[in-house]
């Protein structure tokens, strides 16, 4: 399963002013709820942060993939959040965190939660794909840069 296959324009929100982790985890939620209830977006919404009370999601360089595992989540979504300015997220270099791609996966997924964390681990960590994201001037910029193998890669 490839990023761009989890995500869709109408689940990447660029410019979202937010000054706590709990306000960005409830726009991430309602992201990833997208055409399901309150209720669903709530679920989404605790999951994500008891994963951030076993520890931050931060990653460094500004980036951050809060995710969790939700009892009748259908399949895996995706949604990417980019902040006008950076809030501190407790990553590990103490750098403001700007850019979030979050995760709801379905609760018995473990190996592809796993595949897909990985993913972004590896994405977000090349240089020219986060400065290409804090540049993306829409979200279908932005599936372009999430569809793209980062360079150094090969596409499976």
């Amino acid at each position: 399963m490839e990023l761009a296959d989890i995500l869709a324009p109408e689940r990447i929100s660029l410019d979202f002013a937010a000054s706590s982790k709990k306000t960005l985890l409830e726009k991430t939620a309602a992201l990833l709820s997208t055409g399901t209830d309150s209720a669903h977006a709530r679920a989404i919404f605790d999951s994500l942060c008891q994963r951030e009370r076993l520890g931050s999601t931060g990653l460094g360089h500004g980036v951050a993939i809060p995710h969790g595992r939700v009892e009748g989540q259908a399949a895996v979504s995706g949604a990417l959040v980019r902040l006008n300015t950076g809030i501190q997220f407790d990553a590990p270099d103490n750098e403001p965190v700007e850019l979030f791609f979050a995760l709801a996966v379905p609760a018995r997924c473990t190996d592809v939660h796993l595949r897909l964390l990985a993913g972004i681990a590896e994405r977000f960590g090349n240089d020219d794909c986060r400065q290409r994201l804090r540049t993306a001037t829409s979200a279908d910029a932005v599936m372009k840069i999430i569809s793209e193998a980062p360079p150094g890669t090969e596409p499976d």
